[in-house]
């Protein structure tokens, strides 16, 4: 029993192989696994947050359409095998340049905002990620209110609480 649990501690933890396969790289899967993080704060994920990942994945990681739902799995799975999201976190702040990590914190904001809503649970993990990837905090609202206004450019921002 002790050897077995030796061999589970020095394996490999979740989330940090290079690569999955082909065509997924490391680096695009991370963001997929805390975008997919993002969508489940709140305990409903819709169809309006899984529409926007599906588009963040194709348009932005620039994932094929024929692949985008192997990606998504492929995301899922490394989400539900990680105890914490701080691997993936480290992976997209090493993995991107400031710019780049800041329009994923963006992408991340849209998805807050894609089914109408604002949690204080999607607010609060918001700010622990964006520190963790490094964004300060001028960029960081930047970056909300620019998706806030792609999002919901008439529709006011309501709190809903948890």
């Amino acid at each position: 029993m002790l050897e077995r649990l030796l061999r589970q501690l020095s394996a490999r933890p979740p989330g940090t192989a290079d690569t999955v396969g082909a065509p997924f790289s490391r680096r695009e899967l991370a963001v997929a696994v805390l975008l997919l993080e993002v969508a489940q704060c709140d305990r409903d994920v819709g169809p309006e947050e899984t529409r926007a990942i599906e588009c963040i994945v194709r348009e932005r990681l620039g994932v094929d359409a024929e692949s985008t739902t192997a990606f998504i799995a492929a995301a899922r799975t490394e989400f539900d095998a990680a105890l914490e999201d701080w691997i993936f976190a480290k992976q997209v702040r090493e993995g991107f340049d400031a710019a780049e990590r800041l329009a994923i914190v963006r992408q991340m904001w849209e998805l807050v905002y894609a089914d109408g809503h604002l949690q204080r649970l999607e607010e609060a993990l918001m700010k622990r990620l964006a520190g963790a990837l490094r964004i300060g905090s001028a960029d960081f609202e930047a970056a909300r209110a620019q998706a806030f206004a792609r999002e919901h450019a008439s529709v006011p921002s309501r709190v809903a609480d948890e």
